[in-house]
């Protein structure tokens, strides 16, 4: 079983340092593209595009609120067949 366990190079999560420099790197890049003084002027202009349009409205909620639960149609009818009535279980054991 030799190999198997133990640390692998580069999983887990990046460091701090790391996660911190990609945002100042985007907050800089906001602040540019807005033509604004400071990060959070670029924010706050980046959430209104966002919210000019449908998809950018979904991403803002889904952040807010979170995703909403799927819901899955459990009956399948093939040529009336129903899929339920293999799982069926006779309640008087029969």
């Amino acid at each position: 079983m030799a190999g198997k366990g133990g640390k692998i190079e580069g999983s887990g999560r990046k460091p701090k340092a790391d996660e911190q420099k990609v945002n100042t790197l985007f907050a800089n890049a906001l602040k540019t593209f807005y033509k604004v003084d400071t990060e959070y002027e670029a924010k706050e202009k980046l959430v209104h595009t966002l919210l000019e349009s449908q998809r950018g409205q979904i991403f803002i909620s889904e952040h807010l609120f979170g995703k909403p639960k799927e819901t899955v149609e459990t009956t399948h009818n093939i040529n009336n067949f129903d899929i339920k009535e293999l799982f069926t279980i006779d309640k008087n054991g029969k």
